[in-house]
Order: structure tokens, then sequence, then C-alpha cells
């Protein structure tokens, strides 16, 4: 099969919507995942799609207008197999949610970092070397979590396509008041349906997911030398350090104090560790 054999990278186009700036290069690392092409100038994206049957497509904008945007939500759902990547400069609520809702895989914000590229786009190929085929469905069917290894919570091999939204949008927002009903906006489901889901999929409910996500960024802080704890609560979306210092001790087993402090504190990175914690 075209672009998802092991001797060859996928393919991947690269539609370029900036305003300011034309013919921008990617990052290198991309050529390190995929082969990159660009539609041919004076083609439709839909034909050129349809010529260069790429296994991915990226929409990169600095800052989205609606035509690019509509042309983005138009080409997802004539070609709603294949996954599709958005980067912007222009970020903001509002966008992300709108850019979930309409099926987008990722949502990425310029500059990204090394770290965010390599997770995206190395979930992005294994994606794509799981899907049978790729005119098989003309829905997405997503096995690889956009969610950082590190953060990971549960090691199911099959994690609903519907729910891919809500983990991508934890990943980038775990340190506001992130909700159970947001998310469940985020993948177009109703609170109940989506706690249900989710609570089926992971076995634990969303609140206890977040709360997971939280305690492994306070860990990574916690590896810092000379950082407060009570600085460390805030940046990982606590408010009431005394609150995440009991949460904390509810997964690590000691105080975040301790922690900070123990030599041994690497060992409570692992996530076999943090995940089953919470049966302690």
């Amino acid at each position: 099969m075209k672009g998802t054999s092991s001797t060859a990278n996928p393919t991947l186009l690269w539609v370029d919507l900036n305003v300011s700036v034309k013919d921008g290069e990617l990052p290198g690392v991309f050529s390190q995942y995929f082969e990159v092409r660009r539609p041919h100038t004076g083609s439709t994206l839909e034909s050129e799609i349809g010529r260069q049957d790429p296994d991915a497509i990226i929409f990169d904008f600095d800052f989205p207008e609606r035509p690019g945007l509509k042309l983005m939500e138009i080409t997802k759902k004539q070609f709603a197999s294949i996954p599709m990547v958005m980067m912007t400069t222009q970020h903001s609520e509002a966008m992300a949610v709108w850019a979930f809702r309409s099926q987008i895989w990722d949502y990425l914000v310029k500059p990204v970092s090394e770290r965010d590229l390599r997770r995206c786009l190395s979930a992005l190929k294994e994606l794509i070397a799981r899907r049978p085929s790729k005119r098989s469905s003309r829905s997405i069917h997503s096995k690889a979590s956009p969610v950082p290894e590190e953060n990971r919570v549960s090691t199911r091999s099959t994690t609903p396509a519907e729910l891919m939204p809500a983990l991508s949008y934890v990943e980038k927002h775990f340190r506001d008041n992130v909700t159970s009903a947001i998310a469940a906006q985020i993948c177009s489901m109703d609170n109940f349906r989506f706690s249900r889901v989710f609570k089926s999929t992971f076995g634990i409910g969303f609140k206890e997911y977040l709360l997971r996500v939280r305690i492994k960024e306070a860990c990574r802080l916690l590896d810092k030398p000379d950082i407060a704890v009570t600085e460390v609560a805030y940046l990982c979306g606590f408010n009431d350090p005394s609150y995440f210092a009991k949460v904390f001790k509810r997964f690590a087993g000691v105080a975040p104090s301790a922690y900070a402090n123990s030599n041994e504190r690497h060992i409570l990175l692992d996530g076999d560790i943090l995940d089953a914690a919470h049966d302690k």
C-alpha cells in the first residue's frame, strides 16, 4: 500500500494558506516522518488530493481567514478518512473547539516546539500505519493518541476516535479550568454520553484523567532544582496548594516537598505507578 510500507515514509500534502508569508518552509523534522508534497499551482485542492492520494494533509495558516477555513472544512467532509492537521499562529479557544468539532485530527499553535511536532508526527505516522486502508472508510479511525507518551493513562490499544479531540484539548489546556462539559462539547457529545464513553474506554472518569495529567506534569516540574511547590501547583492547574498536596500524595505516595527532595523521585514518573495509584 502506497505511503505506509516499512521502507517508505507516508506522504503528507502541505497546503500553505499563509497570508503574510508565502512558500515558507516546514521544519526539517517533517521530512523525518513524511514525504512532504505541495499541491501544484493552478489545480484545485480536490483534484490534487485525488491525484497525489496523500496519507495525511496539513493546513498551514498564519492568520486564518474565512475562505481558508472553509476550504479546510469542505476538504475534511470530502475526504473524511484522511487525517488532517491545522497549524496557525492565531490561537484562541474558540478556534481550537471549532477545529476539533470539524474533526481536524490535531491543532498546533506556531511556533511549535520540536517536542510537540515530534509528538504529533509520530502519532500521526502510527495512525496511518495501523489503518487497514485509506479508502475502507469515510470516517476517522485513530488508535494513536495525540497525548504525549508520558501523559497517557491507559495501556489499552484502542481509543475511540470521538474522544481524541478531548485528549488533545486536555494536553494543551490542562492548566485551565477544564470540565467534562467542555470536553463533551469539543467531542460533539452530550455530557452524559461523553462521561459514559470515557469511563468505558479508560476505566476512570474524565476528572481522574485530568488529575493524572496534572500530576504527571507536577512530577516533571518537581524534578527541576529550585522550584517552589506552590509554583508547581499553580503551573499544573491547581489554585489551592493544599488541595494539590493532597492529590499529589494520593498519586505519588509522598508529599510534593518530600518528592522534590528525594533522590529516588525519578521512579515515580513511571506511568504504571501513577496509573495504579488511584486504587490505593
